[in-house]
């Protein structure tokens, strides 16, 4: 029930809940470290899923850029993108790909955004 305690403590989890926590570890049941490995692989597989999207949204951003403005625009948006790690920033960024004229003008409004 350690590791129950420690990852409730790592995720954040409220003073209310620890109490909970702290009834639970009386148990020392098997079930509870199922339920409690089974959570924790389940929040697992969202942040990959997460991420894998961005990844895969990062391709696309790449090569529609690569595609409208040429590969050297793309090479360079490559390294721009990879401090973008959440969907919302690379819809804009994909909005910027469609407003920009150029590849230098997309790339001088990625620089502005940069964090």
């Amino acid at each position: 029930m350690q590791w129950v305690r420690s990852r409730t403590i790592a995720t954040g989890t409220k003073e209310v809940h620890m109490e909970r926590v702290r009834e639970l570890e009386d148990l020392e049941s098997p079930i509870i470290e199922t339920i409690w490995d089974r959570n924790y692989r389940d929040e697992g597989r969202r942040e990959g899923r997460k991420e894998g999207e961005v990844l895969g949204q990062r391709a696309t951003l790449v090569r529609t850029a690569g595609r409208k403005f040429g590969a050297e625009t793309a090479k360079q948006l490559v390294a721009l993108l990879e401090g973008i790690s959440d969907l919302e920033r690379t819809d804009h960024v994909a909005d910027l790909i469609i407003d920009c004229a150029s590849g230098s003008d997309l790339l001088k409004q990625l620089e502005r955004l940069a964090p």
